[in-house]
């Protein structure tokens, strides 16, 4: 910088100036690749917000993307008495439930044992020593009282630290000389967890029972039950019963419209966020000629594309009257968005609530007992499938074809080949003896489709094109970073350069005005000899 203080002097230029300029010119490049990089970090910036949206949005299509997701169930209680409001049982469903009715009977609920003891003036009262023993089903445990824990709330301390089902309490009885009795009550019903004691000592604590265990008592559809408890899981697929009180009734499993009606609404919103979303990134104002960040990109237009045709396409391979979503009241907008109409949708749900299923979800048949379908992967195409063994090798044939390709697998299972529609369906096939097992069918809905599509952007071990358009604009980040690196340097070299070039310019000019100084003073020294001066 010592430099500057020369500038000039000599030459009288604006030499800082004409410096500076030069130096600007120079930058023309390197602000053009800012420019450059400014857009594809904008691009980057909307690839990542496109991939976050569209992962939330796999997280609303897995929800309804098979039968049991999509699918839900509730379930009521109806007293054969119609004027008996007694709460027999509550139901609770899962995913799994399917809808049915089923009558029950609840004879008896499940209890626990409960002991009472003899009463004591007070907690601190003092029992006799000796040993205090509980039974608690196949568990068992002695409790030895010394002088160190003796008393009567000593003893509520041992059971309650016994490490058995169980718990000791007091209850005041409001007597004038022994109010105070220690209770005792499991924390396990059911006959397999019944509680006793016993107690060896001079003078031993009494204690009697209140209530005995007991299992629960009901019978289902004509199959009598006992279980050890009131809640019940295992008696009927996705349900829950929780046994409250003796007496009979109808249970009742059915489709819980407005939980479905929810998920597909669900979907919707998901579906037209993301639209709404690619509309604004590829828009193109032509008044103003301004695009929106990923104009024109071919991905982003092709998953616009993509989208729109999922939800509008015809499902094919299902049963039933519905094979468009717009039979069911579900259209699109002349701007890619959907809408619902909730009657369309709801008399649709009432008509035939299983093809909906289907439109949404993936499902499967199989015309054969032999065969069973046990799932697919992203790589199976819908449609149906003919299976023959041959040679003991079972063997797939798109229906329609008679091109049959051995299915890949050991012992009962096996799988549709790679590079075939059928790769990934997975079946069970019973017997290995050569002849026709009947046809298998999968039928894929919008769900998983969608999730398809999704899957195929989002997930970065497939490596798909939303992937690789990350990639790219990382790269050319990079590159843009490594060129700006080279851009700079040139210019600090250029400006040494340059600087240097107008330094060494400002001392020649102070040489030759220097020279010409001496010069002009030897041609006036001449010329005052001649002049006679």
């Amino acid at each position: 910088m010592a430099q500057a203080a020369i500038f000039g002097i000599n030459s009288n230029l604006d030499t800082g100036g004409i410096i500076d300029n030069l130096i600007a010119l120079q930058r023309a490049p390197v602000r053009l690749v800012e420019a450059k990089r400014t857009i594809e970090e904008a691009k980057l910036l909307s690839f990542r917000d496109l991939k976050n949206r569209l992962q939330n949005f796999k997280s609303v299509v897995t929800t309804l993307n098979t039968d049991a997701r999509f699918l839900s169930t509730q379930g009521s209680f109806s007293n054969n008495n119609s004027i008996d409001n007694n709460s027999v049982v509550s139901l609770s469903t899962s995913s799994l439930a399917t809808s049915g009715t089923f009558s029950l009977t609840v004879n008896n609920l499940a209890r626990e044992t409960k002991l009472i003891s003899d009463g004591f003036a007070a907690p601190d009262t003092t029992i006799s020593e000796g040993t205090f023993k509980i039974v608690d089903g196949s568990s068992s445990a002695t409790i030895t009282l010394d002088d160190s824990n003796n008393t009567v709330d000593g003893l509520r301390l041992a059971i309650n630290n016994s490490g058995l089902n169980l718990r000791a309490s007091f209850i005041n009885d409001g007597s004038d000389t022994n109010p105070v009795r220690l209770a005792v009550s499991g924390t396990k019903s059911g006959l397999d967890n019944a509680i006793s004691v016993s107690f060896t000592g001079t003078d031993a604590p009494t204690f009697s029972e209140t209530q005995s265990a007991e299992n629960s008592n009901f019978v289902l559809d004509g199959v009598a039950v006992t279980k050890s408890g009131n809640v019940v899981s295992d008696v009927i697929d996705g349900t829950i019963l929780t046994l409250e009180s003796a007496g009979s009734g109808t249970v009742t499993l059915s489709a819980d419209t407005d939980a479905i009606k929810g998920k597909i609404q669900a979907y919707v919103d998901g579906f037209n966020e993301i639209v709404a979303y690619l509309n604004a990134e590829l828009a193109l104002n032509s008044s103003t000629g301004e695009t929106g960040v990923l104009f024109a990109n071919f991905t982003v237009q092709n998953l616009q594309q993509t989208l729109r045709e999922s939800i509008s396409k015809q499902i094919v391979g299902i049963t039933g009257d519905f094979n468009y979503l717009s039979q069911i009241g579900i259209r699109t907008a002349s701007d890619g968005t959907v809408t619902i109409d909730d009657g369309e949708l709801t008399d649709a749900l009432a008509s035939n609530i299983a093809n909906i299923s289907q439109l949404f979800s993936s499902s499967s048949s199989t015309t054969s007992s032999a065969v069973t379908f046990i799932g697919f992967t992203s790589d199976t195409q819908p449609g149906g499938y003919n299976i023959r063994v041959t040679d003991g090798v079972p063997q797939l044939a798109a229906s329609g074809s008679t091109t049959f390709v051995d299915a890949v697998g050991n012992g009962n299972f096996f799988a549709g080949a790679e590079g075939t529609d059928a790769e990934g369906l997975n079946f069970r096939i019973a017997s290995l003896i050569d002849g026709d097992y009947g046809n298998i069918s999968l039928s894929i809905g919008v769900a998983e489709i969608t999730n398809r599509v999704l899957a195929n952007l989002t997930d970065a071990s497939l490596e798909g094109p939303l992937e690789a358009e990350i990639d790219t604009a990382v790269e050319t980040i990079e590159d843009f970073d490594d060129t700006l690196l080279q851009l700079e340097g040139r210019i600090i070299l250029f400006e040494e350069n340059i600087r240097e070039r107008f330094t060494n310019l400002e001392v020649v000019l102070g040489r030759l005005n220097s020279q010409k100084a001496a010069f002009e003073s030897s041609i006036a020294g001449i010329q005052s000899l001649f002049s006679g001066k």
